[in-house]
């Protein structure tokens, strides 16, 4: 449905990080997902990878945090889960959790 690649500020428990963004969305196909009565269909799912621009420790402090959101350059925000991190980088895995903010 969506991409984005480019520049993007983390916010973790209230620390900014700039990074590196490589998103996609898609939306749930009705056919393929038996919905319960009170879920909406098209349901929007996103994820992808963020290079922290300060490295390993700021990546794991992303990870470790309570709060996270990530800003696009319009201002824009979505919350976000860890799905994994690559060791002796800042490259983290994420799944958006809401709308996507691109």
């Amino acid at each position: 449905m969506g991409e984005y690649q480019g520049d993007v500020t983390v916010i973790a428990d209230g620390a900014e990080h700039p990074a590196a963004a490589d998103l996609r969305s898609w939306a749930e196909q009705q056919e393929a997902v038996s919905l319960a009565p009170e879920e909406v269909a098209g349901l929007t799912d996103w994820n992808g990878k963020i290079d922290i621009v300060a490295g390993e420790d700021a990546a794991w402090g992303v990870m470790e945090a309570e709060e996270r959101l990530l800003r696009m350059p319009d201002g824009r925000t979505g919350d976000f889960v860890v799905s994994r991190r690559y060791f002796g980088t800042g490259i983290l895995l994420i799944t958006g959790s809401g709308d996507p903010p691109f």
